[in-house]
Parts: structure tokens; sequence; C-alpha cells
């Protein structure tokens, strides 16, 4: 029975969002760190009125430290657990971030995104910060964790959030010109434990072997930023300046998914495997100089999966995976934490769209980040990105809460960019239960009776199957096992057809160690009696090869429709398979492979693969019942 059930909720987080500041028009040194600094001191010394949260407590201009030009919009500690409280702190931002543009204008100066310049060869220096974000944690074991997963994802978080230096006469879709440019940040370090007797040991050996004197600056300030009044926190500070509130509410969201993650690893008991320090740094530079064109090397992970010791045995191999993958990864770690802050897909859709819409390599010109915005404004229309001109935008809270990331995949490709957006909308929505291999009694390894005697469990709403629904991540755990039976994988695949929008595992097997998808793929293939091989795209259901593999999935449950094209014919294979809809009688597609490769004689190829899955006896009445209302 169930004797106690945990569920880790959101702690306390604050936001400094940060603006830089220039001279007017009239001014003879507008762009002068002298000019830009005094403009910046006098709305410090005398701030405006910014908006009141909802906690009551006002936002608050603070100074960045070493960037005399910029400032700081504090929101304080909040806690955005429902869509609810995040609209309202947007909506407040949004708010302030217009009246520190006015109040700016005022003081005779203009209020740009951080990184802004007018010139390709105009020197940033003063201008360039971060957008803060600050994680309450309630104890060692908690700072312990944060600081060294955030360590893990930070090359990954540094291409994703990176912010490369924009004006009209330039704007790159690559890099982070700010932390390319810090000589008082560097890599975070595995940090074995802050426990009050250990701390000081740690911080002598990070002295002595990593010439690391202070652990305040590290990407991640295990201690808290002084300057915001948030000491004892843990300070992230690898986030680069967003133009939009938006932008920056979305990256907040992340921060309290992986906290919350970070929760659920302390009270399991489990640490942070320990990336070596080398093929960290490897990474962190390549995303800081390239951006999500970064690629990274990554190391294998144990078959056996579970949390690897510190200074535990590695494998001597590594992979090499795009900056875009291994962000879709993370993202995909920290999906049960989004669905726990109930967010709605349009508070993810910036981060999760392009890069799913850029998955297929034949896939380009969609913007993933804030980088790929201003370089597509730019290359459409240079004054869209004047100092003018964003400062009318910064003026405008409507224009600080759009998310003109989606809004420009959108004018791209509106059929595209909407269907990913209902893949996002099935991946937040919430997980179903799904029950495992064992008795009523909950007795683990022992089947249901009327599993062991090859029938379904009837289901509370008399259909049967031994799974209400199975996501694609579930799915593949449970058939990675070695007593699967093709019986079982076949009803498997009947549960994650049955909860999944868009069957395609193609995602999901990217996502995972390359022999074990190998493994995973060869499982799910049926014996090779029911497999068809095409050499063309298809056009209808009718055809032959469509028809025979649809009779053996009718006769077995299960088929495979294989191709093996040039690669210049492989998109074209894959846009027949979306312009043929459902196959007809019930039966389910699934996409288990689309990739490229090097034959034997050295030219390239593609390959695509598509599991026909045919409904169970009930499931076929009920199609046929739907298909004839």
């Amino acid at each position: 029975m169930l004797v106690t059930l945990y569920r880790s909720g959101p702690l306390r987080q604050r936001l400094a969002k940060g603006y830089t500041v220039i001279g007017r028009s009239r001014d003879r040194d507008r762009y002068g760190l002298e000019t830009r600094a005094a403009i910046t001191a006098r709305l410090l010394a005398k701030p405006p009125r910014l908006p009141v949260l909802p906690t009551g407590v006002p936002l608050t201009l603070r100074p960045v430290p070493r960037a005399a030009a910029a400032v700081w919009i504090d929101t304080g500690q909040v806690v955005l657990h429902d869509q609810a409280m995040r609209r309202a702190v947007a909506g407040a931002l949004a708010e302030a971030v217009a009246v520190l543009a006015g109040e700016t204008q005022k003081a005779g100066g203009v209020l740009v995104p951080s990184g802004w310049v007018p010139g390709g060869g105009d020197d940033p220096a003063g201008g360039l910060c971060a957008d803060l974000h600050s994680l309450e944690v309630v104890s060692d074991v908690q700072r312990e964790l944060l600081c060294n997963l955030v360590r893990e994802y930070s090359p990954s978080l540094i291409s994703l959030t990176a912010r490369q230096l924009h004006g009209p006469a330039y704007a790159s879709a690559r890099g982070s010109a700010r932390l390319s440019r810090a000589t008082d940040q560097v890599a975070t370090r595995y940090i074995a434990s802050f426990s009050p007797q250990h701390l000081d040991r740690v911080r002598a050996g990070l002295k002595r072997n990593e010439r690391l004197a202070r652990l305040e600056a590290m990407d991640v300030n295990p201690l808290g930023e002084a300057g915001l009044a948030a000491e004892g926190d843990v300070a992230l500070r690898l986030f680069d300046a967003q133009m939009s509130v938006s932008s920056a509410m979305t990256h907040a969201l992340v921060v309290q998914a992986i906290a919350m993650r970070v929760r659920d690893l302390e009270r399991a008991g489990q640490r942070v495997r320990s990336v070596p320090q080398p093929v960290l740094e490897r990474n962190r530079s390549r995303a800081i100089a390239h951006g999500l064109a970064a690629q990274f090397d990554v190391e294998q992970r144990s078959s056996a999966g579970g949390a690897a010791k510190p200074n535990g045995a590695r494998t001597s191999t590594t992979t090499t995976v795009t900056a875009g993958q291994a962000a879709s990864a993370m993202l995909a770690e920290l999906l049960p934490y989004f669905r726990q802050l109930d967010t709605h897909p349009h508070e993810l859709s910036q981060i999760f769209l392009g890069l799913e819409l850029t998955a297929d390599a034949s896939s380009d010109g969609f913007v993933r980040n804030e980088n790929d915005l201003l370089a597509r404004w730019h290359e459409q229309d240079t004054g869209l990105l004047a100092a003018d001109r964003l400062a009318q935008g910064l003026r405008s809270p409507e224009w600080l809460i759009k998310d003109h990331v989606s809004a420009a995949n959108l004018e791209r490709a509106a059929g595209s960019t909407s269907a990913a957006r209902v893949w996002l909308a099935g991946q937040l929505a919430p997980a179903r239960a799904v029950p495992d291999r064992q008795n009523a009694t909950g007795t683990p390894g022992q089947r249901r009776p009327a599993a062991a005697a090859g029938r379904s469990a009837p289901r509370s709403d008399g259909r049967r199957g031994p799974h209400a629904g199975l996501s694609a991540d579930r799915l593949l755990d449970l058939v990675a096992g070695a007593d699967r039976t093709p019986a079982e994988i076949v009803e498997a695949l009947r549960a994650y057809c049955r909860s999944a929008t868009e069957a395609d595992l193609t995602r999901p097997l990217r996502q995972r160690d390359r022999e074990e998808a190998k493994a995973l793929r060869r499982v799910l293939r049926p014996r090779r009696a029911q497999q068809v091989s095409c050499d063309t795209p298809l056009s209808s259901w009718d055809e032959p090869a469509a028809g025979r593999a649809l009779n053996s999935a009718g006769e077995s449950g299960l088929a495979l429709l294989h191709w093996d094209v040039s690669e210049a014919d492989r998109p074209r294979v894959r846009a027949g398979l979306r312009t043929l809809g459902r196959p007809p009688g019930g039966v389910r597609s699934v996409l288990l492979t689309d990739t490229t490769y090097t034959g034997k004689a050295k030219e390239r190829r593609g390959t695509v693969e598509l599991l026909l899955v045919a409904p169970a006896g009930d499931d076929r009445t009920d199609a046929t019942e739907e298909a004839t209302r």
C-alpha cells in the first residue's frame, strides 16, 4: 500500500534583469563609457518608482558589478509556482522596464539591450551584463547538488542563452560576447561538499590544484551575490542578459525546474556525476565561441543508469553531439518538473520549438534563441536594430512580453511551427499513470494472472491492455528488458500509440547513448518476414509495398517499412510519409529511424524506417466505429 508520497515543489528565486545605457544622438560622445556611466549613475542615484509585485514588494533598480553602463531590475525573491504568478511577475517586470526606459530618456540617455553596438568594430565595454538568476537552497546538500548539476548543464545553458553583439552594422547568431571578454569569471568546479566542516579544505584544494582562489568567480556562485542582498543563495552568472522579458522568464522556468530536480536527487540520496574538468572546459569554450553551432564532447554513460560516483571509474571514450542535441537532452530531463509547474506551452515555446524544428539536418532557417532572432532581423532590415527602434520596443510592455522567437518561426513556416506546438503541448500534458509489471498485492517480479496466461488484463473502462498509455521514454525503458516477448513489445507499442499525439521515436532515441539506441531499434524491429523494403517514396497506402506491410501488421500486429536511399532522396521519403496521413483500419505508424550514413563507396545515404502497429481486437472495433460515425 502507499505509505508516503513526495512531490518536490519550487523554492524562492530572484531574477535581476539587465539592460545597458547609451547617450542621446546629439551627445558628442554618446557611446563613450564616461558618458554612459554618468547617465547610469544619475538613474541609480534617483531611481524611478517601479511596479509592485503581487507579494507587495516593489521591484528594485540595482547597479551591475564591473559594468558601469548597465543596470539590473531586481524582482526580489518570488515563487514562480503557477501560471498566474508567472504572468503577474512578467507583467510587473515588463512595466518596470518600460518605466526605466522612459526615465532613461529623461535622464539624457537611451535604454538598449545588452550587447548593442553602433558598428561592428565598436567596443561594448561597460555595457555587457548578465541576467542573474539566484536560487534559494535550504541545506548544504542542496547547495552541492545544485552547483554540480548546473555545472554539468552549463555548456548547454550557455549555448542556449548566449548573446552576441548586435546593431545596425552587425549581428551574429553565434556565441556569447560577454563571456568571451570576461576576465573575472571561470568555469564551475565540481564541489564535493559544502558542509561547514569540509568547506575550508575544499577551498584549499581548489586553490592548490585548480588555482581558484574565490568560489564567487565561478559561473555558478554557490555563496550568492552580495550586490543583490542574496547571500546564501546560489547565483547563476552564465545567462547573458536577454532583450525581452519573455525570454528571461522562460529561462527562469528552466532554472526552477533544475532546482526541483535537485530536491528530488537530495531526497533519493543521489549525487551528481563528476564530468571531467577538461571536457567541461572544452565544451564551455565551444559554447562561448559558437553558441548552438558548437560541437560537444559527451562521456558515454553507464548502461546501468543511476548517478555515477564522483571518483568512480569512467569510460575512456566520448561521443560528439551538437549543442542543440545537448540542450534538447537537458530539456527532456526537465520535462517532469515543467509538468509539475503546470507550464503552458507558450511559456516554453521559444526554447523548445526552435530546437525541435532544427532537429532534422535538412531543416534550417528556424530561430532557436535571441542570437538567431537578432541575426534574422538584421538580415531582413538593419533598421530594426537601430538604437531608437529597440528603445521604442523597450518602452512597450506588450513588446517586452511577446514571444518574438516563436513569431519568427511562425512567419517562416506556420504549419511546421504549429505542429511543433501540438507536440510540445503533448509533452507538457500531465503524464498518465502506467502500472508496472506486478500483481495487485504489489509483489514485484510477478505478472498478473491474466498477463501470464497470454491475455491482457481488463482496464477500468472495459477495454483490454496492460498499459493505459506510455510516453516515448517509458516505452524505451520498458522494451529494454531482456525478457520482453514479441507480444509484449507489440502491446507496449499500442499503448504508446494510444497516448502519443505524433508517434516519433527518433528524437527520444537520439537522446540515448548510440549503442543503446542501436540495441533498442533492434528490439523494436519485427522479424524479417514482417519487414518490407521500399525503393521509392510512397504516394498512397494502396501501393503494393504499403499493402504488403499493412497485411503483415494485420496478421502479426507489427510490420516495418524500410527505405535505404541516397541522401538526396531521404527528404522526399519523409515528405511522402507526411502526405500519406494515417494508415487505414486503425493501424498507427511510428517513425523509428531517420538518419544518414556513409556507404561502402563513400557516398552519403539515408535510412528511414516506419513501424506499422495494428490495434488490438477492442481497439480495432473502436477504430472501425469511429471511422463509420
